[in-house]
């Protein structure tokens, strides 16, 4: 005879171990609302909102979709999963590019109620793993107070931290897992780790901790103080030939040689049109445009928006916040124009063939080049520019044929031997991923998850084995 519980009375018991799983069975997943967790099946009607991504091209179906609002809901979520021999996804934000937040037929750890921001002090701040880049901005500028994110809005810090994570402030304060002190994790057996306690999980989560190991709960960052204003310069060419381009792209490299840490720029070709950004946020910044006024002086259009305030100035780049259909991945780490300079022509091509293919540079090095690519998981040190290949579209029949010129762009970028990729851009066609991504760093990475995950419990196509 079926034994009675009350929901609370239920969790409790499942909190126990085996023996709260083992009655797991006599309820209904859907019924088993909490306060700190709720278990979604295909059947509850809510269950479409929390599996979609913010990737309308990847559609994923856990068996059961487990929100949690707390530690110890995680705890009782990866109980279950045990019992039931399940693999876990798990989503903070969920804008993994290749939908490596989700998981057909397993669990899918969903965080999206874990957004707390905790001041420990003056300069240090706990965020919990849901908590989005808006939010964080929102908490922090006030406080005059700055942690070298990135610039959309709606993602969420967890999976951006444990990829590298930079933006407009990483050249002067490093990476975002830079700034990282400490973490939480709750493992494949519901143990709680501490890495204060655990020197290699920090050094795991610089950078190499996207789903690998478990599940983080709580970060520790270090924040800067926040600079008192943000400028931005934004040239416009309109009309790009393929000499045009070359021309342009070379003197953009030329100009991004030797800016300040305090400057980022980005070289963004979508088409026939070229942006090129610039921003800044020195404080003491007359003769900046010296620094690109060759590219000034071939602009279409130049505008120039000095001195913003560094709030108002951020939510400028928040982004689309509605799901899209969207292909992005990263297009190669480069040191310089040497890189990809053999295969400009072909390059240039490809992208202007086809509406909606955007290819875009983005600079790195200053303070990410002085850290040692051993010391953290994140690998990539020695390099100064990092690209990215995008392709955006409305429509599902549209696919196709921008996924197909995006791989022949992709081709085309690693005969040049660009092999190095970013964590955060994947691509699920990269050969031997995981060695694009992590370099010299994978064997001690590898070495971690039979330490964290020898089953293999966390589980998606790249995950490291």
């Amino acid at each position: 005879m079926q034994n009675k519980y009350t929901k609370r009375e239920f969790l409790k018991l499942l909190g126990a171990g085996s023996l709260g799983i083992f009655f797991m069975s006599f309820y209904k997943f859907d019924d088993l609302l909490d306060d700190d967790l709720l278990l979604l099946t295909k059947n509850d009607s809510n269950y479409n909102q929390y599996r979609k991504s913010f990737n309308k091209r990847i559609e994923k179906y856990p068996k059961y979709i487990a929100i949690c609002k707390t530690e110890q809901a995680v705890k009782k979520a990866i109980l279950m999963a045990n019992d039931k021999k399940l693999k876990i996804a798990i989503r903070s934000g969920g804008h993994s590019f290749e939908g490596f937040s989700n998981i057909d037929n397993g669990m899918l750890i969903h965080l999206g109620f874990m957004k707390n921001i905790t001041w420990i002090n003056n300069e240090i701040v706990k965020l919990e793993p849901a908590c989005l880049l808006q939010d964080i901005y929102d908490n922090i500028l006030p406080k005059k107070r700055i942690i070298p994110t990135g610039s959309c809005g709606t993602v969420g810090v967890g999976g951006l931290t444990l990829g590298g994570g930079y933006g407009f402030f990483s050249r002067k304060y490093g990476l975002t897992c830079d700034s990282l002190l400490r973490v939480k994790m709750i493992d494949c057996k519901g143990n709680v780790l501490d890495s204060d306690q655990d020197k290699d999980l920090l050094w795991a989560c610089k950078g190499g901790g996207n789903g690998n190991f478990g599940v983080i709960t709580e970060m520790y960052f270090k924040t800067y103080k926040a600079p008192a204003s943000f400028s931005s310069y934004r040239l416009k060419f309109s009309n790009l030939t393929e000499s045009k381009f070359i021309q342009l792209i070379k003197l953009w490299f030329q100009s991004t040689n030797n800016l300040p840490q305090e400057a980022f720029s980005a070289f963004v070709l979508n088409g026939k049109f070229l942006t090129i950004l610039f921003t800044n946020f020195k404080e003491n910044h007359t003769d900046f445009e010296k620094q690109f006024s060759s590219l000034i002086s071939l602009a279409t259009n130049y505008k120039k928006i000095p001195n913003r305030n560094l709030a108002t100035a951020l939510k400028s780049y928040y982004g689309v916040k509605e799901p899209i259909y969207f292909k992005n991945a990263s297009a190669g780490l480069y040191q310089s124009i040497n890189d990809i300079e053999k295969g400009l022509s072909e390059l240039y091509r490809k992208v202007a063939s086809k509406k909606g293919i955007i290819y875009q540079v983005n600079t790195l090095g200053g303070k990410i080049n002085e850290i040692k690519s051993s010391a953290t998981a994140y690998p990539h040190r020695d390099i100064n520019y990092l690209s990215e290949l995008q392709c955006y579209w409305d429509k599902p029949e549209q696919e196709k044929s921008l996924t197909t010129t995006f791989e022949e762009i992709q081709h085309l970028l690693r005969d040049l031997g660009n092999t190095k990729q970013y964590r955060n851009y994947p691509d699920i066609n990269f050969p031997n991923a995981n060695n694009s991504y992590f370099g010299n760093n994978l064997k001690r990475l590898q070495e971690l998850k039979i330490k964290y995950d020898p089953n293999n419990m966390f589980d998606y196509p790249q995950v490291i084995k």
